[in-house]
């Protein structure tokens, strides 16, 4: 967790209170007297390094003159000693964390380091290695400005970004300002529109419930994220940043631990503007993520659709090895659904990485590239394939949004896909009708995974009903001919040393063929009502889909 370093140092600063000041004390001195910043392959390296490099350097510069001289010079010396041991750690193999570009942990770590380094530039006793340090901290950085998606989006999912967009923003702050350089990445006038792409309806945030947690993470931010986007909102003068920033404050959902940043970024000549300006639908073509939503009225349906390679089609174009990508999910051709105030279609979260806990097609048992373990195995994608999985179209009216992607790609070619092409059609607010097409070498065991956020109970008419606090969802398969259709209980062991095992409710449907069309119809109504019925008209290749007196055409042979 952050140390509050940094917020006791401003409140220092701002009052004059003498509480503040030993309150700084005390948290430094117990900083320095940890035998270790944190243990294993991130001993003295890694996140933790990070951050109390980054909060003594705060306490170092901004109370130099408050702090009495035993208290100063102990910091001084541990901090010229901890960020030596970072400096060296980058060179070190075991420290491999330190050549990932595109990854928290090496902007957390060097963000420390470099705010330390410019705490202790020009002490007689630092010698020349803090302009050594400061050297190497600015050399990543724009290695990381090369690398950053082209797209605004980010592969570790909206918490992570939360937590690396914080330190980054921390360093080209204090870059800016004393080095005079700065961040040249068109991916930071982009990146605000991620947060708000992916945020959930206004109207069903809480303190734990604010974003699509697609990749890892919980549905929340980790840091802020009012302060990111003030400061987003502060570099490129955007209202809806500003708004998004608003709006978390007054429904109490932000995380605290960095709030005092918000003195520096709240920029009040900025005018918050509500998105409703905003197209209803985004597509970040890097890493091929759709978020398409209902509408901005706050209780809105949103639906999030993913079809592209872990870390993004520049990564591949750009790295021949991996630049990290565990915290991405092998999930190609995923979506997820939210509506009436209530998840209804979920992702798994925070999980060991395996494509079955995800709603998109399992092959003979087995997922796409790089499953399997605690992280996504990256180097399976490096050199990549000789395609990427991709979106092909989107479209998008006021009444019907179509995606369409092709994820093939993402399998290991010894499963045979020689295509895997999912249609989403979105009939707006309430119905989302999936349709795959699926061709493999010689007749598979193929299977379908649906993951409601409730669990799903079979009716009377062959459909399936989720029932949830808010809403109720409705699950039909369109073209139930010759297919096994089964429920049950997913149990999804936890990560990064976790023990905890979560559970999820799933619909699989399975078949042995070697070309497959199905067509499930999903539709949702608030609890208590029925959601729409979806029939199916066939002709030929012309599919037509009617919920109600709304149609959307399904014509199989364009792509």
């Amino acid at each position: 967790n952050p140390v509050p370093h940094s917020g006791l140092a401003i409140a220092y600063r701002l009052t004059g209170d003498a509480k503040y000041l030993a309150a700084a004390k005390t948290w430094a001195l117990a900083s320095i007297g940890y035998e270790h910043w944190s243990t294993g392959y991130q001993q003295d390296s890694a996140l933790a390094a990070g951050h109390q490099s980054f909060g003594l350097g705060v306490v170092y510069d901004w109370l130099y003159d408050s702090l009495d001289p035993e208290t100063r010079d102990s910091i001084r010396r541990q901090l010229i000693r901890r960020c030596n041991l970072i400096y060296q750690a980058a060179y070190s193999p075991r420290n491999y964390h330190m050549q990932w570009l595109m990854q928290n942990h090496l902007w957390v770590t060097i963000t420390g380091l470099g705010a330390a380094a410019l705490a202790l530039a020009g002490e007689p006793d630092a010698g020349r290695q803090p302009l050594e340090w400061l050297e190497m901290v600015r050399t990543k950085f724009h290695g990381t400005e090369f690398a950053l998606w082209e797209d605004g989006a980010d592969h570790e999912g909206v918490p992570y970004w939360t937590y690396g967009v914080e330190y980054m923003l921390k360093w080209w702050h204090l870059s800016s300002q004393l080095l005079n350089d700065h961040p040249t990445s068109p991916w930071w006038k982009k990146t605000a529109a991620y947060r708000l792409y992916l945020g959930l309806p206004r109207d069903s945030w809480t303190a734990s419930n604010t974003v699509v947690d697609i990749a890892d993470g919980p549905r929340a931010d980790y840091y802020g994220a009012d302060h990111i986007m003030h400061r987003l909102a502060q570099l490129n003068r955007d209202g809806h940043a500003q708004w998004l920033a608003e709006e978390l404050v007054k429904a109490h959902a932000t995380q605290d631990e960095a709030g005092w940043l918000n003195l520096f970024w709240y920029d009040p000549s900025v005018p918050a503007v509500a998105p409703t300006n905003l197209a209803t639908l985004h597509h970040f073509d890097d890493l091929e993520i759709v978020s398409a939503r209902s509408g901005w009225s706050g209780g809105e349906s949103l639906v999030v659709y993913k079809c592209g390679p872990p870390a993004g089609h520049a990564a591949q174009s750009k790295f021949s090895t991996d630049p990290c990508s565990g915290h991405a999910h092998p999930d190609a051709n995923h979506f997820i659904v939210f509506g009436e105030g209530e998840w209804l279609i979920r992702d798994d979260g925070y999980t060991r990485k395996i494509t079955a806990q995800h709603n998109t097609l399992v092959v003979d048992g087995k997922g796409q590239l790089g499953e399997g373990g605690p992280w996504l195995n990256g180097d399976a994608w490096f050199p990549g394939p000789d395609e990427d999985p991709r979106i092909l179209t989107v479209r998008s009216t006021r009444a019907l949004d179509e995606i369409t992607g092709e994820a093939a790609p993402a399998y290991p070619a010894a499963l045979g896909i020689k295509s895997f092409v999912r249609r989403l059609y979105f009939l707006k607010p309430d119905v989302l009708i999936v349709a795959d097409e699926i061709e493999t070498d010689r007749e598979r065991r193929l299977e379908l995974c649906f993951h409601p956020e409730h669990p799903p109970e079979k009716t009377a008419d062959g459909s399936y009903r989720s029932k949830g606090e808010k809403a109720v969802l409705r699950v039909e398969a369109l073209t139930p001919e010759g297919l096994e259709i089964t429920t049950g209980d997913v149990a999804m062991p936890g990560t990064g040393g976790s023990t905890h095992v979560m559970h999820m409710p799933e619909i699989k449907l399975g078949c042995r063929r070697a070309k497959w069309r199905n067509l499930v119809a999903l539709s949702w109504a608030r609890a208590g009502t029925e959601p729409v019925q979806v029939t199916l008209h066939r002709e030929g290749d012309s599919w037509t889909v009617q919920a109600g007196s709304r149609k959307a055409a399904l014509h199989w042979e364009q792509v």
